[in-house]
């Protein structure tokens, strides 16, 4: 039984080098280190010049995944167009995990992130005004966690199937938020994030989003993965800067085909998505790069439809209706 505990072990470790080498190899910025023992990875801009002042994003991973990713950031395609620092912190300790919004502390790795990621900032030219955080599962219970408790601090967040203690609303309306999760998450229940996005906004809040999946389960980081705005999103936001005023829809009508009724409209500048109403109530979320949509089969009778845009600084646009439409019985 110990030579096949020892022999697991050192698969482990094998696994684990090979996997920052080859992160290494693949992309020169980045390096494998240590802070106060705890392990992290760092990601470098390609041809960083510390004359310019770059973002900062950190990464909260799942429970005992600390094995490093190859993430979407390092890709020189995004670098190109984003240029940015990217910390990637390890939690040996997922009993504690990265904590949470009941608790009045930091967890001690998230204490530990923190602080090595005031120590970069001293080391290179990372712009304090565009600090992002993002988590998945754990580390979404670590990203409202550290928005709670660090208010200000980052410049925009978003958190994947993690979850927040209702109470802690109050304090996460500052920052630009935006949550996902899976509808039939069998892991962490969808309410723990649904219903503090639902308190937020009944706060006041207007800097949050929610995004869920139906049918999805736990697995919603492939979801967002597809979201073809998050990049864009997340870095149009730099603490004391004014966001873009609203933008308006033009050209919205309504035609019927059948039994449904097709909706068609015109941007009128950048959108980050679109709100659609069939008579005041809500029927559907449009990425913005979307100008048509069908209502499939509403019920018969008389139905206004109104659509508003809201961009990347939640500036909500004001309705633009259409005529009625007659749907026969």
């Amino acid at each position: 039984m110990h030579h096949s505990k020892l022999f697991l072990t050192l698969i482990f470790v094998l696994i684990i080098q090979s996997s920052f080498g080859q992160l290494a190899l693949k992309y020169p910025g980045y390096e494998d280190k240590s802070f106060r023992s705890m392990r992290y990875g760092l990601f470098k801009p390609l041809n960083y010049d510390p004359a310019k002042s770059y973002p900062l994003i950190i990464y909260l991973h799942g429970s005992r995944d600390t094995v490093s990713r190859d993430l979407y950031w390092y890709q020189e395609s995004v670098q190109r167009e984003h240029p940015c620092f990217v910390l990637t912190p390890k939690c040996e300790n997922p009993d504690q995990g990265w904590g949470n919004t009941w608790s009045a502390k930091h967890a001690e790795a998230t204490a530990t992130t923190l602080a090595l990621a005031d120590s970069l900032v001293k080391r290179y030219n990372i712009n304090t005004n565009r600090l992002y955080l993002y988590g998945i599962s754990m580390g979404g219970f670590g990203v409202f966690s550290i928005l709670q408790k660090e208010q200000g601090k980052f410049a925009a967040a978003y958190a994947i199937c993690g979850g927040s203690d209702v109470r802690a609303a109050s304090q996460l309306t500052g920052t630009p938020l935006w949550i996902f999760h899976g509808a039939i998450d069998d892991v962490v229940p969808v309410h723990l994030s649904r219903d503090v996005y639902r308190e937020i906004v009944r706060l006041g809040g207007n800097k949050v989003r929610y995004t869920e999946y139906p049918g999805v389960k736990h697995n919603s980081w492939e979801n967002v993965s597809k979201e073809g705005s998050l990049s864009e999103w997340l870095f149009t936001h730099e603490k004391g800067k004014p966001g873009s005023p609203a933008t308006t829809v033009k050209d919205f009508s309504a035609g019927t085909q059948k039994k449904a009724v097709t909706l068609n409209w015109k941007p009128g500048g950048t959108v980050w998505y679109y709100r659609l109403f069939r008579d005041s109530d809500p029927i559907a979320e449009l990425d913005g790069a979307t100008s048509t949509f069908t209502d499939p089969n509403p019920s018969a009778g008389i139905h206004t439809y109104s659509i508003t845009a809201v961009n990347f600084h939640f500036r909500e646009s004001t309705p633009v209706r259409s005529q009625s439409i007659r749907i026969g019985e």
